[in-house]
């Protein structure tokens, strides 16, 4: 029975929702595969301090990784609610939670990939998109308690 609702759910997405969807899915793929690149020396040549480097490579990492979770979450939902919810997820994972990361990951660690356990986690949380991913199933579940199917 669940197999046949998502089949249904799916048929009822347009073309241009799956495409956008799928670019999303492709752009969060992309992000991962290039998250050593050094942007300041593709971009300058130029020699920056290392933490410099750490800092423009995770910020950046941050703001592509929501950007296309905020993609796929708007093209998915097609709700302006929804989609605010997900901007807001955005705002405090980039303005908030990000400073306080690298603050405390370059106070004690250094710009050293390999972390102790809890930055580790941390880093999961904060620069892999996985709080922007917790919005899906949210608002499915908040969708579903109160019995509207806003698709």
């Amino acid at each position: 029975m669940a197999g046949k609702n998502l089949t249904d759910s799916l048929r009822s997405y347009s073309r241009e929702r799956l495409l956008v969807m799928a670019t999303a899915i492709v752009g969060l793929g992309v992000v991962f595969l290039f998250q050593n690149v050094d942007v300041l020396n593709v971009c300058s040549g130029c020699n920056f301090h290392p933490y410099t480097h750490f800092v423009v490579k995770k910020a950046l990492r941050v703001l592509l990784n929501d950007s296309f979770m905020l993609l796929f979450i708007h093209a998915l939902f097609r709700d302006p609610s929804v989609t605010r919810l997900a901007w807001y997820v955005q705002l405090v994972d980039t303005l908030v939670l990000l400073p306080l990361y690298l603050f405390v990951k370059l106070t004690f660690e250094g710009d050293m990939e390999i972390s102790m356990p809890l930055l580790s986690q941390l880093h999961r949380l904060i620069v892999n998109p996985t709080l922007m991913v917790l919005v899906i199933p949210a608002v499915y579940y908040q969708r579903n308690r109160t019995g509207g199917q806003k698709q």
